[in-house]
């Protein structure tokens, strides 16, 4: 039973410093990149770059410009600088430039990896869409979709029958099939108007669902066959060109136009959802769709139609492959954690590192506690486990081991 407990203490503490020490070795050596902003100009036709940490702006071809230059190549971003110091342009090629118009077609649109794999809300409010009040009101109840789609009253915790039952046999008669795999929508007043829910069935058929005088409003989405979507982002922005972004399992972009319902793809490569994070930038002639990955940044810029006007893209070594990287590799055979920027769940996360040269380490450490024992006259048979722990686990298991130690006979 001793010996039980002391290898609980010390699978504890391999486990406490595997979270530990890689933790600190980070905040010790890492050196983080600062990734440029990068945006499309509609004013020389190229991307404009801010090199944040050396603060410098520059375009492509490496030319170099101060603030007030950069800010005035991008007059859509900077607008409100530009018309305090009086360098907005009347118009941009050949566009006479109103300031409503410019304000309408701006958007911007981030979406982070970790957003993919995160919890799901429980309940969600279902806003009464034509109120007829100036702001949105939050309900008084909330629903949730598994076998047919509750309401629930939110101050009585009691399911509203006649609203659940009337809803739920609306979706039934549009082919809806029970549970919901997806819920996307802004469930928030704090937007312009109310456009409801984009739902997944668990045919994996798309539906949109929201409320008109307190009667249930139905859409089947007719979608093409083979597209199936594993992330849906509604939007509110004030042009009320499309409801949503919408993410397929084949990390493809593809954009809901209002109102008519048409799946529109974005000509965006090297997107993945699972551990890229996305910003859109829309405004009056262009869309700049930036890419940031862990070892490079991709910008590529949209004309209003969505064809490819432009791409420009930068790379740098991952923090693996840098010197601190193989240091680290070196000394630790994994790392533990609970969290990860790829998610939002807390849960544990075992990252091995790359190589192999752990394991010249982790023999010398395993000699080390061969010596150690060897010298203490201990019976080496009865400590095969922790030499086998040691040599397992490294640096882990060799503190853990001396700092639980077991019987020397």
């Amino acid at each position: 039973m001793e010996k039980v407990s002391r290898y609980l203490l010390v699978f504890i503490a391999i486990l406490t410093l595997a979270i530990i020490l890689p933790r600190l070795y980070w905040m010790a050596f890492e050196k983080p990149v600062r990734k440029p902003f990068i945006l499309y100009s509609c004013i020389n036709d190229d991307f404009m770059i801010h090199r944040i940490s050396e603060k410098t702006w520059e375009d492509t071809k490496g030319q170099q410009y101060t603030r007030e230059e950069y800010e005035q190549k991008l007059p859509m971003m900077f607008l409100k600088q530009l018309l305090a110091s009086g360098t907005m342009p009347d118009s941009v090629n050949g566009v006479k430039l109103d300031m409503r118009d410019i304000a309408r077609e701006k958007s911007f649109f981030r979406l982070k990896a970790n957003e993919i794999d995160a919890p799901a809300p429980a309940l969600y409010p279902l806003f009464e869409s034509q109120s007829g009040r100036s702001m949105l009101d939050l309900p008084d109840d909330f629903f949730r979709i598994t076998w047919r789609i509750e309401f629930i009253d939110a101050a009585t915790n009691m399911v509203l029958e006649e609203k659940s039952q009337l809803f739920s046999a609306t979706l039934f008669q549009y082919g809806f099939s029970f549970p919901a795999k997806t819920i996307s929508g802004l469930a928030t007043p704090r937007k312009s108007v109310d456009e409801g829910y984009l739902i997944v069935d668990a045919k994996d058929q798309l539906f949109h669902l929201k409320m008109i005088k307190g009667k249930p409003y139905v859409k089947t989405i007719n979608v093409p066959e083979g597209l199936k979507f594993k992330y849906i982002s509604c939007v509110d922005f004030k042009n009320k060109d499309f409801y949503a972004y919408l993410f397929s399992d084949k990390n493809e972009i593809y954009i809901l136009t209002q109102g008519d319902y048409q799946f529109i793809k974005w000509p965006v490569d090297g997107f993945e959802a699972s551990n890229c994070d996305l910003k859109i930038y829309g405004d009056l002639f262009n869309y700049t769709v930036v890419i940031e990955a862990k070892d490079h940044i991709k910008a590529i810029a949209l004309s209003s139609g969505y064809h490819v006007i432009n791409t420009y893209s930068e790379t740098w070594k991952l923090k693996e492959e840098q010197t601190e990287g193989k240091i680290f590799a070196s000394l630790f055979p994994a790392l533990v954690s609970m969290t990860s920027d790829d998610s939002k769940f807390i849960r544990f996360y075992f990252v091995p590192s790359k190589g192999w040269n752990w394991v010249l380490f982790n023999f010398v450490l395993v000699a080390f506690h061969f010596i150690w024992l060897y010298r203490r006259k201990a019976k080496l048979k009865n400590h095969l486990a922790d030499l086998g722990i040691v040599a397992v686990s490294g640096i882990f298991g060799f503190i853990a081991v001396h700092v639980f130690p077991g019987s020397l006979n």
